[in-house]
This record gives structure tokens, sequence and C-alpha cells, in this order.
């Protein structure tokens, strides 16, 4: 049981700036309210559980429309070879607590996909 759990090699470490640029991309679309920049990151199967552009704008900027100081806080992630997990908190304005969110994401051949995207 060791030997086996010792011969399993971490994920490769190139994979992180690759899942930074997602989150990048998406917190750009959300500020813009770019749905289609939005839906360019989803996975197709995350339409089916219902996650799309829109429900991602109606969640994050519900009863807010302050578009322009929205940003993510407190960037946490955990990731695999082909799934992860980014744990932030969704800013709007300066005096925003925060709301926590996360997002998962799934790896398809050489590309990040969002599959689900939570408020807490």
């Amino acid at each position: 049981l060791i030997i086996l759990s010792c011969s399993k090699k971490n994920p490769p470490r190139d994979e992180i700036p690759r899942i930074k640029d997602v989150m990048a991309k998406l917190e750009s679309a959300i500020k813009d309210k770019n749905a289609y920049a939005i839906d360019s990151l989803i996975i197709a199967e995350a339409y089916n559980n219902g996650y799309s552009s829109q429900t991602i704008l109606e969640k994050v900027f519900l009863n807010s429309n302050d578009t322009i100081n929205f940003s993510f806080g407190k960037r946490e992630f955990f990731y695999t070879d082909d799934r992860a997990v980014v744990s932030v908190t969704i800013l709007l304005g300066n005096s925003s607590p925060g709301r926590p969110a996360e997002v998962t994401m799934v790896k398809v051949a050489d590309r990040w996909l969002i599959k689900v995207f939570d408020l807490k």
C-alpha cells in the first residue's frame, strides 16, 4: 500500500498557470457581463446541470449592479491531473464582506473548462 501511494506522481505544476488563466478570463468576463466569454469557458455538460453564463451572472450580481468593483478575492485551489477546485470570495464594492464561491473545472484534452460554479 505504501509503495503504491508513493509511486503516484503529483500533478504537473505547469497546470497552475492554465488554471489561473481560466479564472482570470472568468473574472474579466463576469466583470464585463460578457455572456459569450463565460460560455466559452464552460463545458457542455454543465448546461445540463443548470450552469450557464446567465445563471452565473444572475448569482454573482444578485441584488447588486456594482460591476466596476467586482473581483475574486482569497483564491485557493486544489487540482489533480484532470480536475481542479478553486475557492474564491466574490467581492462587489469596497465595503463588500464577500461571498464564498467554488468553481470546479475539468480538463478536456489540454484545456481546462468550468463544470460547476457554486455560490456558498
